[in-house]
């Protein structure tokens, strides 16, 4: 049976859809504000405004409803004046498989906007390859490997869902509004809890079965219902306290 998951250095993988995150707390040397942390995200102190920069091969380009569902979920939950959204191609990778050392390369050359004044950055990039640590029954579909940088791996995703499937919309909402979470700190992954619900078994991930942030999202997402994006769940409550005690909403 093929599997997938997440985790952070949050990787996405489907046995069910299962999530195994560990936060990458390395900072890549051409990030300006070396301190950048959940908090920065969250609230307006410092940044008053969040630039998601989306890199991708071409043909494999995100599902413009799943970008759209996640900036709606940014806007909703971190106190910017302004979420903004920019893409733009990068080359073909060439490669059966890519490291995480070579994701941080590719992020070198390709990032264009860095953190500065009062704006923050993230960057997003989605891959013609898949992860070096996918195996035969288990696949990675996408990482969080930085503070502000996660990599979707896109080509493996079709193998999940074809792009012209609704549940492919679904499929990338769900792995780009998890993974974002875990940037965002969660489940104990750079903000502390407001009251406990980390399920520690599974690392940065809710205990709660009907949250994004559960670690296994079989009763969550059912690919072959082709769920649209609204259907991909929310944070739960305890999730939702925990960003607003940092300065979210």
């Amino acid at each position: 049976m093929n599997s997938f998951r997440l985790r952070s250095l949050a990787a996405i993988v489907l046995l069910v859809i299962a999530f195994g995150c560990d936060r990458e707390e390395e900072v890549p040397a051409f990030v300006k504000n070396n301190t950048v942390k959940p908090v920065d995200f969250l609230s307006s102190s410092t940044f008053t405004t969040l630039n998601v920069e989306i890199g991708y091969v071409q043909g494999f380009e995100p599902k413009q409803s799943a970008l759209n569902h996640l900036k709606t979920f940014l806007e909703e939950r971190l106190n910017k004046t302004v979420v903004k959204f920019t893409t733009h191609t990068i080359p073909a990778t060439g490669r059966v498989s890519i490291t995480v050392d070579a994701i941080r390369e590719n992020e070198k050359a390709q990032r264009k906007l860095v953190t500065s004044g009062n704006e923050l950055t993230a960057y997003i990039v989605f891959f013609d390859t898949e992860y070096s640590e996918s195996t035969s029954t288990q696949k990675v579909l996408g990482i969080a490997y930085g503070v502000s940088s996660m990599a979707v791996f896109a080509k493996t995703a079709d193998g999940f869902a074809r792009s012209d499937m609704p549940a492919r919309a679904t499929l990338e909402t769900f792995i780009l509004n998890h993974e974002f979470s875990h940037i965002l700190g969660l489940v104990n992954n750079g903000v502390p809890m407001v009251a406990p619900h980390q399920d520690t078994a599974h690392g940065a991930h809710c205990s709660n079965p009907d949250c994004l942030m559960y670690w296994q999202a079989e009763t969550n997402v059912r690919l072959g219902d082709l769920l649209g994006p609204d259907d991909v769940p929310g944070l739960d409550a305890s999730c939702i306290a925990d960003l607003k005690a940092h300065g979210g909403k």
